[in-house]
Protein backbone atom coordinates (compact mmCIF):
# COMPACT_ATOMS: atom_id res chain seq x y z
CA UNK A 1 0.00 0.00 0.00
CA UNK A 2 1.47 3.34 -0.82
CA UNK A 3 1.96 5.92 1.98
CA UNK A 4 0.40 9.26 2.06
CA UNK A 5 3.11 11.41 2.33
CA UNK A 6 4.45 15.15 2.67
CA UNK A 7 6.71 17.25 0.93
CA UNK A 8 7.87 20.73 0.54
CA UNK A 9 7.83 20.55 -2.99
CA UNK A 10 4.97 18.80 -3.48
CA UNK A 11 2.14 19.84 -6.39
CA UNK A 12 -0.29 19.82 -3.86
CA UNK A 13 0.94 21.42 -0.77
CA UNK A 14 -1.05 24.37 -1.10
CA UNK A 15 -4.64 22.68 -0.08
CA UNK A 16 -2.19 20.86 3.13
CA UNK A 17 -1.09 24.14 4.09
CA UNK A 18 -4.36 25.62 5.26
CA UNK A 19 -6.41 22.33 5.23
CA UNK A 20 -6.67 22.82 9.02
CA UNK A 21 -6.24 25.31 11.73
CA UNK A 22 -3.35 23.86 13.62
CA UNK A 23 -1.25 24.35 10.35
CA UNK A 24 -1.93 28.03 11.17
CA UNK A 25 1.04 27.72 13.84
CA UNK A 26 3.19 28.44 11.15
CA UNK A 27 1.08 31.35 10.15
CA UNK A 28 3.11 33.14 12.72
CA UNK A 29 5.51 33.32 9.89
CA UNK A 30 3.25 34.43 7.26
CA UNK A 31 1.33 36.77 9.15
CA UNK A 32 4.91 38.15 10.42
CA UNK A 33 4.15 40.63 8.29
CA UNK A 34 2.41 41.71 6.02
CA UNK A 35 3.34 44.53 8.75
CA UNK A 36 5.56 46.57 6.46
CA UNK A 37 2.23 47.87 5.68
CA UNK A 38 0.08 49.02 8.72
CA UNK A 39 -0.56 51.81 10.85
CA UNK A 40 -2.47 53.11 14.10
CA UNK A 41 -1.17 53.09 17.19
CA UNK A 42 -3.20 49.83 19.40
CA UNK A 43 -3.69 51.02 22.41
CA UNK A 44 -3.59 48.48 25.07
CA UNK A 45 -2.52 47.90 28.72
CA UNK A 46 -0.35 44.74 28.71
CA UNK A 47 -1.72 42.44 31.61
CA UNK A 48 1.64 40.47 32.37
CA UNK A 49 5.58 41.52 31.67
CA UNK A 50 6.74 38.08 30.42
CA UNK A 51 5.45 36.96 26.98
CA UNK A 52 3.24 39.74 27.35
CA UNK A 53 1.88 39.26 23.63
CA UNK A 54 -0.13 36.65 25.39
CA UNK A 55 -2.22 39.22 27.97
CA UNK A 56 -4.17 40.41 24.52
CA UNK A 57 -5.13 37.59 22.56
CA UNK A 58 -8.85 36.40 22.09
CA UNK A 59 -9.65 33.43 24.23
CA UNK A 60 -11.67 30.34 22.12
CA UNK A 61 -8.59 29.49 20.11
CA UNK A 62 -7.62 26.32 19.03
CA UNK A 63 -3.88 27.33 19.23
CA UNK A 64 -1.66 29.79 20.86
CA UNK A 65 1.90 30.28 19.94
CA UNK A 66 4.81 32.44 21.39
CA UNK A 67 7.69 32.83 19.93
CA UNK A 68 11.38 35.20 20.22
CA UNK A 69 11.82 36.52 16.89
CA UNK A 70 15.59 36.70 17.35
CA UNK A 71 16.47 33.47 19.65
CA UNK A 72 13.81 31.53 16.54
CA UNK A 73 15.06 33.44 13.65
CA UNK A 74 16.28 29.68 12.50
CA UNK A 75 13.07 28.41 12.98
CA UNK A 76 11.01 31.13 11.66
CA UNK A 77 13.40 31.42 8.40
CA UNK A 78 12.85 27.52 8.09
CA UNK A 79 9.01 28.28 8.04
CA UNK A 80 9.28 30.76 5.95
CA UNK A 81 11.36 29.13 3.63
CA UNK A 82 8.32 26.41 3.52
CA UNK A 83 5.20 28.41 3.71
CA UNK A 84 6.08 31.64 1.83
CA UNK A 85 9.59 31.20 0.31
CA UNK A 86 11.02 33.50 2.16
CA UNK A 87 10.32 36.63 0.00
CA UNK A 88 10.43 39.84 2.26
CA UNK A 89 10.37 37.89 5.16
CA UNK A 90 13.85 38.90 6.44
CA UNK A 91 13.47 42.54 6.51
CA UNK A 92 10.20 42.04 8.77
CA UNK A 93 11.56 39.59 11.05
CA UNK A 94 14.49 42.16 11.83
CA UNK A 95 11.76 44.60 13.02
CA UNK A 96 10.41 42.04 15.44
CA UNK A 97 11.46 40.84 18.82
CA UNK A 98 8.75 38.22 19.94
CA UNK A 99 5.28 37.67 18.67
CA UNK A 100 2.14 35.23 19.88
CA UNK A 101 -0.60 34.37 17.51
CA UNK A 102 -4.00 32.28 18.43
CA UNK A 103 -6.01 30.08 15.65
CA UNK A 104 -9.50 29.70 15.96
CA UNK A 105 -11.53 26.73 14.60
CA UNK A 106 -12.07 26.05 11.08
CA UNK A 107 -16.06 25.84 12.09
CA UNK A 108 -15.47 29.09 13.71
CA UNK A 109 -17.75 32.00 11.96
CA UNK A 110 -15.97 34.82 13.52
CA UNK A 111 -12.68 35.17 13.67
CA UNK A 112 -10.02 32.73 11.97
CA UNK A 113 -6.85 34.30 13.73
CA UNK A 114 -5.14 36.98 15.70
CA UNK A 115 -1.24 38.25 16.09
CA UNK A 116 0.11 40.45 18.02
CA UNK A 117 3.83 41.22 18.12
CA UNK A 118 6.62 43.55 19.67
CA UNK A 119 9.31 45.02 17.86
CA UNK A 120 10.16 48.52 16.64
CA UNK A 121 8.12 49.64 13.24
CA UNK A 122 8.15 52.10 10.76
CA UNK A 123 4.87 53.66 11.61
CA UNK A 124 5.47 56.78 9.77
CA UNK A 125 6.12 55.15 6.79
CA UNK A 126 3.63 52.85 6.82
CA UNK A 127 1.03 55.12 7.16
CA UNK A 128 2.17 56.91 4.31
CA UNK A 129 2.34 53.96 2.01
CA UNK A 130 -0.97 52.61 3.11
CA UNK A 131 -2.54 55.72 1.98
CA UNK A 132 -1.48 55.44 -1.72
CA UNK A 133 -2.37 51.59 -1.89
CA UNK A 134 -5.70 50.71 -3.39
CA UNK A 135 -5.85 47.58 -1.76
CA UNK A 136 -5.55 48.99 1.58
CA UNK A 137 -8.95 51.26 3.05
CA UNK A 138 -9.04 52.83 6.33
CA UNK A 139 -11.83 51.26 8.94
CA UNK A 140 -13.16 53.13 12.04
CA UNK A 141 -13.51 50.05 14.96
CA UNK A 142 -16.27 49.83 17.49
CA UNK A 143 -14.30 51.14 19.65
CA UNK A 144 -13.66 54.01 17.89
CA UNK A 145 -10.04 53.87 16.90
CA UNK A 146 -8.84 53.07 13.23
CA UNK A 147 -6.67 50.19 11.56
CA UNK A 148 -6.10 49.80 8.23
CA UNK A 149 -8.18 46.92 6.36
CA UNK A 150 -7.47 44.79 2.64
CA UNK A 151 -10.47 42.91 1.18
CA UNK A 152 -8.12 41.42 -1.19
CA UNK A 153 -6.49 39.57 1.68
CA UNK A 154 -9.18 39.87 4.61
CA UNK A 155 -6.36 41.02 6.31
CA UNK A 156 -6.80 44.06 9.27
CA UNK A 157 -3.59 45.64 10.79
CA UNK A 158 -2.93 48.10 13.50
CA UNK A 159 0.64 49.52 13.89
CA UNK A 160 1.83 51.33 16.57
CA UNK A 161 5.74 52.23 17.28
CA UNK A 162 6.46 48.87 19.29
CA UNK A 163 3.32 47.21 19.04
CA UNK A 164 1.43 45.48 15.93
CA UNK A 165 -1.98 43.87 15.80
CA UNK A 166 -3.12 41.59 13.28
CA UNK A 167 -6.74 39.99 12.84
CA UNK A 168 -9.08 39.10 9.79
CA UNK A 169 -11.59 41.61 11.67
CA UNK A 170 -11.43 44.23 13.43
CA UNK A 171 -8.38 44.12 15.75
CA UNK A 172 -10.01 46.46 18.16
CA UNK A 173 -13.09 44.58 18.39
CA UNK A 174 -14.37 43.80 21.86
CA UNK A 175 -13.78 40.09 23.56
CA UNK A 176 -12.73 38.31 26.55
CA UNK A 177 -8.74 37.92 26.92
CA UNK A 178 -7.44 34.10 27.30
CA UNK A 179 -5.67 33.12 30.39
CA UNK A 180 -2.74 30.84 29.33
CA UNK A 181 -3.16 27.40 31.52
CA UNK A 182 -1.57 27.07 34.68
CA UNK A 183 2.31 26.63 34.41
CA UNK A 184 2.69 27.61 30.86
CA UNK A 185 4.46 30.58 31.57
CA UNK A 186 6.95 28.70 33.59
CA UNK A 187 7.01 25.64 30.95
CA UNK A 188 7.65 28.83 28.30
CA UNK A 189 10.97 30.16 30.23
CA UNK A 190 14.08 29.26 28.17
CA UNK A 191 12.36 28.12 24.97
CA UNK A 192 12.46 30.11 21.54
CA UNK A 193 8.69 29.18 20.78
CA UNK A 194 6.40 27.73 22.65
CA UNK A 195 2.45 27.02 22.85
CA UNK A 196 -0.65 25.01 23.72
CA UNK A 197 -3.56 23.73 22.43
CA UNK A 198 -7.17 23.91 23.76
CA UNK A 199 -9.08 20.88 24.64
CA UNK A 200 -5.96 18.86 23.04
CA UNK A 201 -7.37 15.33 23.73
CA UNK A 202 -9.31 14.62 20.36
CA UNK A 203 -6.27 16.56 18.30
CA UNK A 204 -3.38 13.80 19.94
CA UNK A 205 -5.56 11.30 19.30
CA UNK A 206 -6.59 11.77 15.76
CA UNK A 207 -3.08 12.57 14.83
CA UNK A 208 -1.37 9.39 16.73
CA UNK A 209 -4.53 7.03 15.60
CA UNK A 210 -3.24 8.21 11.62
CA UNK A 211 0.49 8.03 12.69
CA UNK A 212 0.09 4.06 13.27
CA UNK A 213 0.37 4.25 17.14
CA UNK A 214 -1.76 1.78 19.21
CA UNK A 215 -2.27 4.66 21.73
CA UNK A 216 -5.49 6.57 23.29
CA UNK A 217 -3.80 9.79 25.76
CA UNK A 218 -6.14 11.56 28.25
CA UNK A 219 -4.82 14.56 27.72
CA UNK A 220 -6.24 17.33 29.54
CA UNK A 221 -3.23 19.96 28.48
CA UNK A 222 -0.69 19.83 25.84
CA UNK A 223 1.92 22.23 25.76
CA UNK A 224 5.03 22.41 23.56
CA UNK A 225 8.12 24.06 23.04
CA UNK A 226 11.25 24.43 20.87
CA UNK A 227 14.57 24.98 22.31
CA UNK A 228 18.10 25.37 20.74
CA UNK A 229 20.49 22.36 21.85
CA UNK A 230 24.22 23.06 20.55
CA UNK A 231 23.93 23.18 16.88
CA UNK A 232 20.43 20.82 16.21
CA UNK A 233 16.91 21.90 18.07
CA UNK A 234 14.82 19.58 20.81
CA UNK A 235 11.14 19.73 20.63
CA UNK A 236 9.26 19.19 24.12
CA UNK A 237 5.68 18.11 24.34
CA UNK A 238 4.79 18.20 28.21
CA UNK A 239 0.88 16.51 28.68
CA UNK A 240 -0.63 16.83 31.66
CA UNK A 241 -3.20 14.01 32.63
CA UNK A 242 -6.13 13.69 35.25
CA UNK A 243 -3.92 11.92 37.73
CA UNK A 244 -0.79 10.60 38.19
CA UNK A 245 -2.13 6.87 37.99
CA UNK A 246 -2.92 8.17 34.34
CA UNK A 247 0.16 9.23 33.73
CA UNK A 248 2.08 6.48 35.02
CA UNK A 249 -0.07 3.70 32.62
CA UNK A 250 0.70 6.04 29.76
CA UNK A 251 4.80 5.45 30.38
CA UNK A 252 3.66 2.07 30.05
CA UNK A 253 1.26 2.54 27.19
CA UNK A 254 4.09 4.38 25.27
CA UNK A 255 6.53 1.36 26.10
CA UNK A 256 4.56 -1.07 24.41
CA UNK A 257 3.70 1.77 21.75
CA UNK A 258 7.64 1.97 20.98
CA UNK A 259 7.90 -1.99 20.59
CA UNK A 260 5.26 -1.98 18.41
CA UNK A 261 5.85 0.84 16.30
CA UNK A 262 10.18 -0.12 16.63
CA UNK A 263 10.32 -3.42 15.90
CA UNK A 264 8.76 -2.80 12.18
CA UNK A 265 10.53 -2.28 9.08
CA UNK A 266 13.20 0.66 9.90
CA UNK A 267 12.45 3.06 7.41
CA UNK A 268 15.71 5.46 7.07
CA UNK A 269 14.53 8.86 8.65
CA UNK A 270 14.65 11.55 5.83
CA UNK A 271 16.95 14.10 4.60
CA UNK A 272 15.60 17.56 5.69
CA UNK A 273 14.75 18.53 1.53
CA UNK A 274 12.36 15.02 1.31
CA UNK A 275 9.49 13.98 2.33
CA UNK A 276 8.12 12.74 5.92
CA UNK A 277 5.01 10.10 6.07
CA UNK A 278 3.30 8.98 9.10
CA UNK A 279 6.13 6.03 9.50
CA UNK A 280 8.81 7.85 10.08
CA UNK A 281 7.44 10.56 12.33
CA UNK A 282 6.14 7.53 14.39
CA UNK A 283 9.16 6.75 14.88
CA UNK A 284 10.53 10.16 15.75
CA UNK A 285 7.98 10.79 17.94
CA UNK A 286 8.24 7.60 20.26
CA UNK A 287 12.39 7.53 19.80
CA UNK A 288 12.51 8.07 23.83
CA UNK A 289 9.99 7.16 26.29
CA UNK A 290 8.68 9.94 28.60
CA UNK A 291 9.25 11.12 31.47
CA UNK A 292 7.44 11.75 34.60
CA UNK A 293 6.28 14.35 36.68
CA UNK A 294 3.33 13.43 38.90
CA UNK A 295 0.44 13.74 36.61
CA UNK A 296 2.29 15.14 33.48
CA UNK A 297 4.71 13.57 31.35
CA UNK A 298 7.31 15.70 29.19
CA UNK A 299 8.44 13.46 25.64
CA UNK A 300 11.36 15.27 24.18
CA UNK A 301 12.45 14.47 20.47
CA UNK A 302 16.61 15.33 19.25
CA UNK A 303 18.44 16.48 18.02
CA UNK A 304 16.31 17.88 14.89
CA UNK A 305 17.23 20.39 11.96
CA UNK A 306 15.24 23.61 11.78
CA UNK A 307 13.20 22.38 8.47
CA UNK A 308 12.62 18.53 10.02
CA UNK A 309 10.56 21.05 12.88
CA UNK A 310 8.72 22.69 9.88
CA UNK A 311 7.69 19.09 8.17
CA UNK A 312 6.32 18.21 11.84
CA UNK A 313 4.11 20.94 12.28
CA UNK A 314 2.97 20.18 8.84
CA UNK A 315 2.31 16.46 9.60
CA UNK A 316 0.52 17.64 12.69
CA UNK A 317 -1.34 20.25 10.67
CA UNK A 318 -2.82 17.73 8.66
CA UNK A 319 -3.13 14.38 10.67
CA UNK A 320 -5.02 15.42 13.80
CA UNK A 321 -8.10 16.46 11.83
Amino acid sequence: MKKNRISTTNQHEPSIRYRSASSCCSWLIILLFIFASCASAPRVSFQQQENRELSVLPAGARVYLWADAVQGRPLLDAFASVYLAGEGISDILDSTQSAAVAIFPDQNQGRRFFLAASGSYPRAMASFSLFFNRGWRRQRSVTGSSYWFSRNDNIALALGSNLALVSDVDPYENFTFEIPPEGFTEFNRGYALAGWLNDPSDSINTFISNLGIPLQVPAEDLFFGAVSSEADWELVFRIRTPSPTHARSLITLFSMARLFILSGPQIPLPADDLAMGPQEAARLLLANTPEQDGDALTLRIGPLSESMIALLFTLFSVYSN
